[in-house]
């Protein structure tokens, strides 16, 4: 049986592969998700063993393979799959057909963005991570539409979940009250310190209040990206029973994940992909 925590349950498979799905996305029998863990791959070190990322000095014959056992589990070809080059800001680009294999191969990525929309079946929309915050979102009326988005704390404080949210209902015709969401694994409250100068950025965005930033007593704050993204996507007019949220920190395990924070940035990245079946 998985482990469920909050709307993510981890899965583990017998060659050693684990990963993580909402069962809120997937019951929805269209969406196809998952976001990996470090766990079944080819990486040694510090990177061992699943690292999905070329930037990060692995191997890149390794990342490839390590992305090829992934997606072949969910029946992908990992050369068809697209992501951006990710800058922590809140651009969102659309892709298509023409963009199959973006992001594929090392220095193959064309669009510099944090969110990535698709209407287009059978293409895996992909982001990166390794303390930031994935956000998995689908929505099925007025046709079938999913999209991603990679939320660091630039992208958190820039609101980066809700402007996908009004960017879907403004382009789209989307419901926000009918799309589902799901707040990935994410370096978590008492994990993530930050000093004055990030603090005082959030203070200033109206998220000072001790669910959010609490200090350390030593001058430095503990930032809760989880609790401000799920606010965001509350405030963006999603409903309680169409959210995943999230039950996972990534530094607290560092038997199932990366963490940049953790590991003083010596370390791979897991991945989160979103595709319509």
């Amino acid at each position: 049986m998985p482990e469920t925590r909050n709307g993510f349950s981890l899965y583990r498979e017998n060659n050693g592969l684990a990963y993580l799905q909402a069962a809120l996305l997937s019951e929805t029998g269209w969406v196809d998700h998952a976001f990996s863990t470090r766990l079944g791959g080819l990486s040694s070190g510090p990177l061992a063993s699943l690292n999905t990322g070329f930037h990060v000095g692995d191997d890149s014959e390794k990342v490839l393979e390590n992305r090829r056992i992934f997606f072949e589990h969910f029946s992908y070809d990992y050369r068809t799959i697209v992501s951006s080059t990710q800058v922590h800001g809140t651009e969102i680009g659309v892709f298509d057909a023409k963009n199959t294999g973006e992001g594929a191969f090392p220095g193959t990525t064309r669009s510099r963005c944090d969110g990535l929309v698709t209407e287009v079946p059978g293409l895996p929309l992909t982001a990166y991570s390794a303390d930031c915050q994935i956000l998995f979102f689908a929505s099925q009326k007025p046709r079938p539409l999913i999209a991603l988005a990679h939320a660091g704390w630039k992208g958190t404080l820039g609101d980066i979940g809700g402007r996908m949210v009004r960017f879907l209902e403004e382009n789209y015709s989307a419901d926000p009250g009918q799309i589902k969401a799901g707040l990935g694994p994410v370096v978590g409250r008492r994990c993530y310190i930050v000093e004055l100068v990030v603090a005082s950025k959030f203070q200033a965005a109206g998220w000072d209040g001790e669910d959010y930033l609490e200090p350390t007593g030593g001058g430095a704050y503990y930032l809760d990206l989880d609790a401000i993204n799920l606010e965001q996507l509350r405030r963006a007019g999603l409903k309680e029973a169409n959210l995943a949220l999230n039950g996972w920190c990534t530094a607290c395990h560092p038997d199932l994940f990366y963490s940049y924070r953790r590991d003083k940035g010596v370390t791979g990245r897991m991945l989160g992909f979103i595709a319509i079946k």
